[in-house]
């Protein structure tokens, strides 16, 4: 009963309207109250019963989906996602239960949202049909994901070459035609499509929409071996070099420098290739956009083609997680750099299993990432003075030296493959 049916059995008369003025506005405030505290809605998910369908469906002894359908839809094989579920180390992965006694999200669940969002791109409450979780709580295990990848696998697949990984990398490309070559370098842009819209002037560039900018470094296999995320699509690949820790790397000594030989000219400094639109210093070599004779049209075909490397490691790592590839959905930069290196270190370690077998990897994701330092062998100590820093950019940025590295290509080109034309 309110309160106006209360004073309703006292006599009328001792009524003012202000009295029943008052007693309508507190009448209001109750009623709003009450539908204030009704607006939160408790949807009852059976995580429990949820959690046996996705057992029986993908993990159990004899799954209904075979081994194609699951490595399709999780974008690796079984055992590639035990080891992640596995390594999960934090609290936020282990199963709880509420002050109830209901039972909580398990760590293959969470893993499989996380997952689905990734290889699917689609938005969070998609998955709530399947997996039974919400909105909010998809993408609060999308971050905790990304960032338990990142501190459990990061310092491993998103490593910069080591001493192995450059001879590795020396002999791969010297089968090619490209001894020192330690990859292709270039730039993609992801959409943002929720970029703020005080940002929106910063972050559009030539593909006249916000894009967010990864510069990235690949090698034949597709392994991404660099990669520097976060800069505004507004930027060109110069301005993206210019604040690189690549360049930092090479000027500080920090990449490891092992001998070898073109043309008979000894170096020890590997280069990548790249396009146009890059400096001429020794570190890149670029094609010949009008070659005048057979030997530099021989070397810009050959330029061209291995150069490619990165693009397709670009295509494949958007064709596996189609969150690059759809207009980001995510609010901030530091949400999408979590998400981009994740899918990063996701597409190294499908390499990685790929290339080799099931026991050296069991080795390599227990004992090397754990226990390695891969960037502990560099070249010599630099010369931290400032005479010592301006004379190895002086080195970096020659383009006497860029122009021998070149010449010294197109001979030895030309000395493996020319005369056989």
């Amino acid at each position: 009963m309110d309160l106006i049916s209360k004073f309703n059995l006292l006599d009328q008369e001792y009524f003012s309207p202000e009295l029943e003025d008052f007693i309508s506005i507190e009448n209001e405030f109750n009623e709003r109250e009450k539908n204030k505290k009704s607006k939160r809605r408790y949807i009852n998910r059976d995580f429990a019963k949820y959690e046996k369908i996705l057992h029986d469906d993908y993990f159990s002894e004899s799954p209904i989906f075979p081994d194609d359908v699951f490595e399709r839809r999780f974008r690796m094989n079984r055992e590639m996602f035990q080891n992640i579920a596995n390594a999960m180390e934090d609290d936020y992965f282990k199963v709880k239960f509420n002050c109830t006694g209901k039972r909580g999200l398990s760590s293959i669940q969470k893993c499989t949202v996380a997952l689905r969002l990734l290889a699917y791109g689609n938005a969070a409450d998609s998955i709530d049909e399947y997996v039974k979780v919400g909105e909010s709580t998809a993408l609060e295990i999308l971050r905790k994901f990304c960032s338990g990848m990142i501190s459990v696998y990061g310092s491993w697949f998103l490593r910069s070459p080591n001493s192995n990984d450059i001879k590795n990398l020396f002999a791969e490309n010297s089968r090619r035609g490209f001894p020192g070559m330690l990859g292709s370098i270039d730039c993609m842009h992801w959409s943002w499509r929720n970029c703020p819209v005080a940002y929106q002037g910063q972050y559009q560039g030539k593909e006249s929409k916000p894009t967010v900018v990864l510069e990235a470094i690949a090698s034949h296999n597709l392994h991404i071996w660099h990669c520097f995320f976060g800069l505004p699509g507004s930027l060109n690949d110069i301005n993206i070099l210019d604040r690189s820790p690549i360049v930092d790397d090479v000027l500080h000594n920090k990449i490891p420098k092992i001998k070898y030989s073109i043309n008979g000219t000894q170096r020890e400094t590997g280069y990548w290739l790249a396009d146009g639109i890059y400096p001429d210093w020794p570190i890149f070599v670029k094609t010949i956009s009008e070659p005048s004779n057979r030997k530099a049209a021989l070397f810009s075909k050959k330029q061209e083609s291995l150069r490619k490397d990165v693009e397709r490691a670009f295509g494949v790592l958007q064709s596996q997680w189609h969150i690059l590839k759809n207009p980001g959905r995510l609010w901030d930069v530091s949400s999408m750099s979590l998400v981009m290196k994740t899918c990063i270190i996701l597409h190294n370690m499908r390499i990685e299993y790929a290339n080799e077998s099931k026991t050296t990897n069991q080795d390599r994701f227990y004992e090397n990432h754990e226990n390695s330092n891969p960037n502990q062998e560099y070249g010599e100590p630099p010369d931290d003075s400032m005479a010592g820093y301006l004379r190895a950019r002086q080195n970096m940025k020659s383009r006497n030296e860029y122009a021998l590295l070149r010449e010294d290509l197109i001979n030895h080109l030309w000395n493996l493959e020319g005369n056989s034309d």
